[in-house]
């Protein structure tokens, strides 16, 4: 019972759709229906009683006062049993559930029909009527039957002689409400039961591409990420969703692609120097070495641990940026301090490749930042510039102070990167050649992806720009406001 109770409630979209719709529509309903009711009555009552005034004037027209007595003549038939020119106290008899009765001035009753002595008249219906106002209401029988009776004075030279009633039973006017009443329910009925279904069926037709929806990402769900949800024709929110859940899964499988490509780049990257290592482990571990042929082969073993270390490093330091745990500081720095302190411990460098290297910082530039991570941004852009220039080439480090941002600029008149490299440049383990790189002191293509990943976490962009043979220019460009904490600080 309570699984059966967990199945049906709380109810599906569909389920919960039908119900509001045939709940909407049995309101609708009720309240035309109601309204439809109310305006029958009234137009029923209301045309028992024209119909009453009528009678009650077409008898008064065919009363006849003489010098003492009264006559009817009954032309229209309204009254059945007269015939001719008759005194007021003759017998006469009316149609069936109509009732009429005379009363004198004095409000005595001169003549009725059998019928309206069970007739529980109020005595206003007399005294207003000979008063000279028709009086017209609802009154019962003694066995409770209702029955619309209507009153007027018959005058003559503006004096009232006899009191005409007239009325007429409510039992016909009741029995055809009631049979509406039925027709009401019975079409009511009908039009839900039609709505439920109708509404049922729409429900299941517009759900129809969510179904389409979810089979398809059960599909994905076993691991083909390159299934994409149908798009529908029409404009709708269910389109809207559809192309909104195609474009999640393209990042999606745009970001699983990356991380196998970075799975596959790192253990590549891992095992060259775990190789060399063991390589000159192994040939120094055939024969007995010399001490300074041992001391030369633990120093090229210590170089690629370096190198293996540094990459572990960067490895880390990537990974935590992915997933937002990276330790940032928010301090205050002074970029053009940092920098010219950065170029400095560079100038080694650059005089053993005999390239020149100028900075240019001279107005004094403080922002919100962490400076350890400032100073690898600046490092890794000038050891690449120094790296891919020739001997006898520049260098120029240049910073740009703007009114709300600051640029630092790295130009080299270096060898320059091709046009295709450039979009992939900021890619982890990509390296424009790869042959060249391998022999270049700690390169594994992941510092321009460092310097990029550093600089986005700062609130900056880089751009670069290149031309084979004739160097490239890479500008870092930096907010100068404070920056909030984000999720990759603590």
């Amino acid at each position: 019972m309570k699984r059966l109770s967990q199945k049906l409630w709380p109810p599906g979209i569909r389920l919960q759709m039908v119900c509001w719709y045939t709940a909407v529509f049995t309101l609708v309903l009720l309240l035309a229906g109601a309204a439809f009711y109310h305006y029958v009555e009234n137009a029923l009552e209301n045309s028992v009683d024209t119909s009453l005034q009528i009678q009650a004037h077409q008898i008064a027209a065919e009363i006849v006062a003489g010098h003492d007595t009264l006559t009817i003549h009954d032309a229209t038939g309204a009254l059945s049993g007269l015939s001719g020119s008759q005194p007021v106290d003759g017998p006469f008899t009316v149609q069936q559930d109509t009732f009429v009765r005379l009363l004198d001035a004095q409000g005595q009753v001169v003549r009725e029909t059998p019928d309206s002595r069970i007739l529980q008249i109020p005595s206003q219906s007399i005294t207003q009527a000979l008063q000279g106002q028709p009086w017209q209401g609802t009154i019962n029988t003694i066995t409770g039957q209702e029955v619309q009776f209507y009153s007027q004075a018959f005058t003559v030279q503006g004096k009232p002689l006899l009191v005409l009633q007239v009325g007429q039973s409510l039992e016909t006017l009741h029995a055809l409400l009631h049979q509406l009443v039925v027709l009401l329910l019975m079409v009511g009925a009908l039009a839900l039961l039609v709505c439920a279904i109708s509404s049922f069926l729409l429900t299941r037709r517009t759900f129809t591409p969510v179904q389409h929806l979810m089979q398809t990402a059960q599909r994905i769900k076993a691991g083909d990420l390159r299934q994409r949800v149908p798009v529908p024709a029409a404009q709708d929110e269910i389109r809207a969703l559809a192309v909104s859940l195609n474009d999640m899964l393209d990042a999606l499988d745009q970001t699983m692609t990356r991380q196998r490509r970075f799975v596959a780049d790192a253990s590549h990257e891992l095992r060259t120097p775990v190789a060399v290592i063991r390589n000159k482990t192994s040939i120094v571990l055939l024969q007995p070495q010399k001490r300074q042929e041992y001391i030369t082969v633990l120093h090229e073993v210590n170089t690629e641990a370096e190198r293996l270390g540094k990459l572990i490093s960067d490895l880390l330091a990537l990974a935590r940026g992915d997933e937002g745990h990276a330790p940032f500081e928010r301090e205050s720095v002074r970029l053009d301090v940092l920098v010219e302190a950065t170029a400095a411990s560079l100038q080694p460098l650059a005089e053993e490749r005999a390239v020149q290297l100028t900075v240019h910082a001279e107005q004094p530039v403080t922002l919100m930042g962490d400076e350890a991570r400032l100073i690898q941004v600046v490092m890794n852009l000038l050891e690449n510039a120094l790296r891919y220039t020739n001997a006898g080439g520049q260098v120029s480090l240049t910073v740009q102070l703007g009114p709300d941002q600051v640029q630092v600029v790295v130009q080299d008149t270096g060898i320059g990167i091709a046009p295709e490299h450039l979009p992939h440049l900021f890619g982890r383990f990509y390296q424009v050649d790869p042959a060249r790189n391998s022999t270049e002191r700690g390169s594994h293509g992941l510092g321009l992806s460092i310097v990029a990943w550093i600089v986005q976490a700062h609130g900056g962009t880089i751009a670069v720009t290149s031309q084979p043979g004739q160097g490239s220019c890479f500008t870092v460009t930096l907010p100068l406001i404070p920056l909030a904490p984000t999720n990759e600080s603590r």
